[in-house]
């Protein structure tokens, strides 16, 4: 009897398990299902549903493994429903106030989950500069936000150093911090841009949708925002930000209903300043199709594995290869060498370029050398043929051209993820005079 009674007991047993598994992954499932709806209504400026979707989120925020998640989202959706009344001309400050204030309140208790922590101490330290907005006119209150939000995102950078959401914080202070204090609005961009790097580096590595990953549209939105508004304004880095975020997130409403009207209404005025027709405060950017920053070719370090394909005629398919980044001199130049293989993993083809991003004039400085081609008889030859290169962001793409000679390429990087990028080029071999389209393609997936 005392055999049987266990055995039953371990039945029961395994069935209150397995009742409580899967009541569990019911409530990751809602939960998952409210998190898509919270992240929908803040680019489309519901707030109206952000604050139904905080109360959605609050049974699950008081206890159990995702709680701290709940309490994390919940505080998001809160934040962001502030966020959008700062675009609305009859937002009631002191309604801002509560959802910012009880939006800290969930980020202090997500943040005690270690996974959470540079998420959550960044997102409140955005509401404690929030609330200094609306307390400007107090002086203590003022004094006592700033110092709150310095001291969270100092942790949240402690805790974080390399997450793109807490540098979209970081940088969104940095703008209003003084040059001679460390920071400035170049700074801001900077960082803002090193974020984005980080951003597109991780797209795709978070595979569970209770965890933060939102940060690439964001960057260029704040990078859009910069440009705009700026010392000297980039109007067209501008414009090219906010529609590389509209491309992600097309309902959007803040970028595409107000942020790119300003940008575009900026531009139509700095035009009409420079036809002699109407004064302009704005100054038009030097270069308005090309515009470029440091970060635009981070995602090529390391080591890639590729597969070569071109249409000239005696080129076999499928050639496989490999491609290597590295920084070097102080994170300066970025070195990239660039081989490929042939059918016992020898070095057929290879080549290296070496790029510097000049700071003074926003504007890379690159050199390509080819070193071995294949020839004739020996089998190979080696050669240094040298081509100047010059390159720019176009959304989300990366365009180069490399000229040398008469041989001319226009390149594209496209599809850029943290773990692969696809790369074309049409060629010219008579300098520009006739082209063939994408006559090169490389598939590359970074090496394991």
């Amino acid at each position: 009897m005392r055999v049987r009674g266990l055995l039953v007991a371990a039945i029961a047993g395994l069935l209150v398990a397995g009742l409580a598994a899967r009541s569990a992954e019911r409530e990751r499932r809602s939960m998952s299902e409210i998190v898509g709806r919270i992240r929908k209504a803040d680019y489309e400026g519901d707030r109206k549903a952000l604050a139904s979707l905080a109360g959605e989120m609050a049974p699950y925020a008081e206890k159990g493994a995702l709680a701290s998640r709940a309490r994390y989202w919940r505080g998001f959706a809160l934040w962001r429903r502030a966020l959008n009344g700062f675009n609305e001309t009859d937002s009631d400050p002191k309604d801002l106030q509560r959802d910012l204030m009880a939006a800290i309140r969930d980020f202090t208790e997500a943040a005690k989950d270690p996974r959470l922590a540079g998420d959550a101490k960044s997102a409140a330290a955005a509401c404690s500069w929030n609330l200094l907005y609306l307390n400007r006119e107090d002086a203590e209150l003022r004094q006592g936000y700033l110092k709150e939000g310095v001291r969270l995102i100092e942790e949240a950078k402690k805790a974080a150093p390399d997450n793109p959401r807490v540098l979209w914080v970081v940088g969104g202070g940095e703008w209003y911090v003084p040059v001679e204090r460390g920071g400035g609005q170049a700074k801001a961009i900077e960082t803002y841009e090193r974020g984005l790097a980080l951003a597109r580096k991780q797209k795709g590595s978070a595979t569970d949708p209770l965890e933060p990953s939102w940060g690439e549209p964001e960057l260029h939105m704040n990078i859009a925002w910069s440009d705009l508004n700026r010392a000297t304004p980039d109007l067209a880095a501008a414009e090219s930000n906010a529609r590389a975020a509209l491309a992600i997130v097309p309902s959007w409403h803040y970028v595409k209903d107000i942020l790119l009207p300003q940008i575009l209404e900026a531009k139509a005025k700095a035009g009409a300043g420079a036809s002699g027709t109407a004064p302009s405060a704005v100054a038009p950017a030097a270069n308005p199709r090309r515009t470029a920053s440091a970060s635009d070719f981070d995602f090529l370090e390391g080591k890639w594995d590729v597969v070569y394909n071109n249409s000239a005629p005696g080129i076999p398919p499928n050639i496989p290869g490999s491609w290597v980044g590295t920084k070097q001199t102080d994170g300066r130049i970025l070195y990239d060498e660039f081989r490929l293989f042939g059918p016992n993993r020898e070095t057929g083809f290879l080549c290296a370029t070496f790029r510097v991003f000049d700071y003074l004039h926003q504007r890379w400085d690159m050199r390509y050398v080819g070193l071995m081609i294949p020839g004739p008889g020996e089998g190979e030859r080696r050669v240094a043929n040298w081509a100047e290169l010059a390159a720019w962001r176009e959304g989300s793409t990366i365009r180069v051209d490399q000229k040398a000679a008469a041989f001319w390429l226009r390149i594209t990087y496209y599809d850029i993820a943290k773990d692969r990028f696809r790369w074309k080029a049409d060629v010219s071999n008579d300098g520009g005079k006739t082209w063939t389209a994408d006559q090169i393609r490389i598939e590359a997936k970074r090496a394991s």
